[in-house]
């Protein structure tokens, strides 16, 4: 069958009754816009999957199209296909900053091996050196011999916060005394 001798409306028509010919001459029309959009938007590296996702959509769009609002078809499909390639884009622009993001955290675990740092007994000692008598207390009962919170609360005799509270100045004072 012939289509060049009808209007796009016609075509069109005969499309949303099956026709596979009349569809078949839509996407030989239609193939140089398609390309043309997807250049544009420069989408080359993925120019079979966005030709082939186009064509799904030209053939949603014929379905979908209403000649009742005054507006040719190729306006509306190419409207439709340049809301396309932008949402394309934007996804695959987020997925690439989404792998860049998190390469180095995962090229960190495989990649790189932990550092480790050696200090002298002196370093330590003067370190051990900064806390007060309760903190050295809490030193000795929960990191020298093993004790739980609750365990050296009633060894010291004090509160359960003031053992936390005792644990996390005596992390920060040798984290600062030792890494400087």
């Amino acid at each position: 069958m012939i289509f060049r001798n009808y209007n796009d409306f016609e075509v069109i028509n005969l499309v949303k009754e099956g026709n596979e010919e009349a569809f078949d001459f839509m996407v030989d029309k239609y193939r140089y816009l398609i390309a043309k959009k997807i250049k544009n938007f420069n989408l080359l590296n993925d120019f079979d999957d966005c030709y082939q996702e186009a064509l799904m959509l030209l053939h949603k769009s014929i379905i979908k199209f209403d000649e009742s609002y005054n507006r040719t078809f190729t306006r509306f499909f190419e409207a439709n296909l340049h809301n396309f390639l932008i949402t394309y884009k934007g996804k695959k622009n987020r997925y690439t900053s989404f792998k860049i993001e998190k390469l180095p955290i995962i090229c960190d675990f495989v990649i790189k091996e932990t550092e480790k740092i050696y200090f002298h007994d002196q370093e330590i000692y003067r370190a051990l050196n900064t806390l007060s008598k309760l903190e050295k207390q809490v030193y000795q009962s929960k990191i020298i011999e093993k004790r739980s919170v609750r365990e050296c609360a009633i060894y010291l005799n004090c509160d359960e916060k003031q053992v936390y509270n005792a644990l996390d100045r005596i992390r920060k004072k040798i984290k600062l005394h030792l890494m400087t």
